[in-house]
């Protein structure tokens, strides 16, 4: 054998054994003591509060939105979409959706944050349903776990 087809075989090996090497020590599925894991989105709790009416009636003259807790992302925006029916039926109160919000203005706190609006009731209408939303860094928007419909 010529030292060339020698040097050639030599090479060959060692770009196997360097191949080997490779792809044996290159794991990319691992992880170590000091990994910073991502930290676990919790989302705000928020309840829908009872509104308050004016006492010659006509008129919605508060909302309220009760904060359990804030979790981990900020909140860009807080309030409570609402509906005037003409009569006691379920809708789907959503944020950008057909039915006004009433948009707080206020820094949310924990508890109650409560702010006045003095909407007046339309003359054709019988019924009132609302529920608070939050909207949250990013776009996501969530929704309180209840909402109310009052008949007037």
């Amino acid at each position: 054998m010529t030292s060339n087809q020698k040097l050639i075989r030599y090479t060959h090996q060692l770009l196997l054994w360097l191949f080997f090497f490779a792809c044996t020590f290159s794991c990319t599925n691992h992880t170590h003591r000091n990994d910073v894991k991502p930290e676990e989105k919790t989302f705000p709790e928020i309840h829908t509060g009872p509104a308050t009416f004016h006492v010659l009636g006509g008129v919605v003259e508060t909302f309220s939105v009760n904060f359990d807790k804030f979790g981990n992302i900020p909140v860009e925006e807080y309030g409570v979409v609402y509906a005037f029916l003409p009569e006691t039926t379920l809708v789907d109160l959503v944020v950008d959706g057909p039915y006004p919000m009433a948009r707080f203005k206020e820094t949310a706190k924990l508890g109650a944050n409560t702010e006045t609006f003095k909407i007046g009731f339309p003359t054709d209408k019988h019924a009132l349903s609302y529920r608070a939303y939050v909207k949250l860094k990013g776009g996501e928007v969530r929704y309180a776990d209840n909402s109310f419909t009052k008949t007037y």
